[in-house]
């Protein structure tokens, strides 16, 4: 129906109403024809050539089962909390915060247990005499009084609240460089030699840095904070638990319970002898964010494990003349604090419950942090 005439394409002018209608519809016809085709070249291309979902790989950590009744860690609030919180629904810890910059606060009952290493948690590979001296004698202690622990180990975010504000310097660390642990002058809190973001633990910290920190804290939130008694640590840890480890004897439940070196440690740090890790994986090399792991009965995290930490008691080789209040000793080697709980880096005898680590003063570790107490007659509880 169609002539060309120099160049151009002319159409004849339809003669009837009838001839133009049937010609409109074949062109709407073949128009809905030339779509569909379209439509399924396309999806045809995309099912050949695009990205099958089978073909994108997915890179994630499963997340870390908690228990059902855990408590939940506290977010930063809008405003200072003036009084202690209810316990969450369900039951659980009182929990409470003083500050905006404040850390989340449990409080822990009042109660008696023995301290220090008994004979039914001496044994096992790897205990030395030398640490059965230092664990020892084995005897009570009583706190007549609830205190408040915090809830997880101190964060980086935490700490960066502090520098920002105070201007706090705390610069080079003991770093493990593969082979030995040396100090580095380049390295600190913000750059300890591994991956951390602000909800894994500081480390790279002493106990003077520590004090700097709570004292500051304390000027915040208008209340003395401190750090916790090693009496105080070890009854918070244990949450009446007995025995050498609180997972029990099963040491494949370790890393359920802390982040301890275990296999994925092995596949970074290779050469370990076996009997310096845990047979199971805790997910993580070095640190891990805190609260990943089981609750203790007190609502406490990461008691064992992820970081060592410091407390505020001068070094004393084993409990003799010791008070039976749960309070810090202040005298002996003052030079020098006790650390609790063991590391990311540290074998199964040093997460022992009984476990007593020296720290220098003024040492900064890659595997070493703490946490705050206060006391409960400070105004507010």
């Amino acid at each position: 129906m169609a002539e060309k005439k120099k160049g151009r394409v002319y159409y004849y002018r339809m003669r009837t109403p009838e001839k133009r209608l049937e010609a409109n519809v074949k062109i709407a016809a073949m128009v809905a024809v030339a779509v569909v085709v379209g439509l399924i070249a396309a999806f045809a291309l995309a099912f050949f050539f695009g990205a099958q979902p089978e073909d994108v790989p997915v890179v994630s950590a499963p997340p870390a089962e908690l228990p059902q009744d855990a408590p939940p860690v506290l977010a930063l609030p809008e405003a200072p909390v003036e009084r202690l919180e209810p316990p969450p629904p369900g039951g659980g810890p009182a929990m409470r915060r003083d500050c905006a910059d404040c850390p989340p606060l449990v409080v822990v009952p009042a109660g008696s247990f023995s301290m220090g290493v008994r004979a039914d948690e001496a044994g096992g590979s790897g205990v030395s005499p030398s640490m059965i001296a230092s664990e020892s004698p084995a005897h009570g202690v009583t706190f007549q009084k609830p205190f408040a622990l915090q809830q997880t180990e101190v964060t980086r975010r935490q700490f960066e609240a502090f520098v920002k504000d105070s201007g706090h310097q705390a610069a080079g660390c003991t770093v493990f460089n593969g082979t030995d642990w040396v100090f580095d002058l380049g390295k600190s809190w913000r750059d300890p030699g591994f991956y951390q973001d602000e909800d894994h633990p500081v480390v790279c910290v002493s106990r003077t840095d520590a004090q700097a920190y709570v004292d500051w804290l304390s000027e915040k939130a208008g209340v003395a904070y401190r750090l916790p008694s090693e009496s105080e640590w070890e009854y918070a840890a244990r949450a009446r638990v007995t025995g050498a480890y609180v997972w029990g004897n099963d040491m494949t439940a370790a890393c359920t319970h802390a982040n301890v070196a275990g296999s994925t440690f092995m596949s970074r740090y290779k050469g370990r002898p076996t009997s310096m890790i845990f047979a199971c994986d805790a997910r993580h090399a070095e640190t891990s964010p805190v609260a990943q792991y089981k609750v203790n009965a007190f609502g406490l995290y990461d008691m064992y494990g992820n970081v060592r930490e410091l407390t505020a008691d001068c070094w004393n080789n084993g409990y003799r003349d010791v008070a039976q209040d749960g309070a810090a000793r202040m005298t002996g080697d003052c030079g020098a604090a006790v650390s609790r709980g063991g590391g990311w880096f540290d074998p199964p005898v040093n997460l022992r419950t009984t476990r007593r680590l020296r720290a220098d003063a003024g040492e900064r570790r890659a595997d070493q942090g703490f946490r705050v107490a206060r006391d409960l007659d400070e105004p507010g509880f």
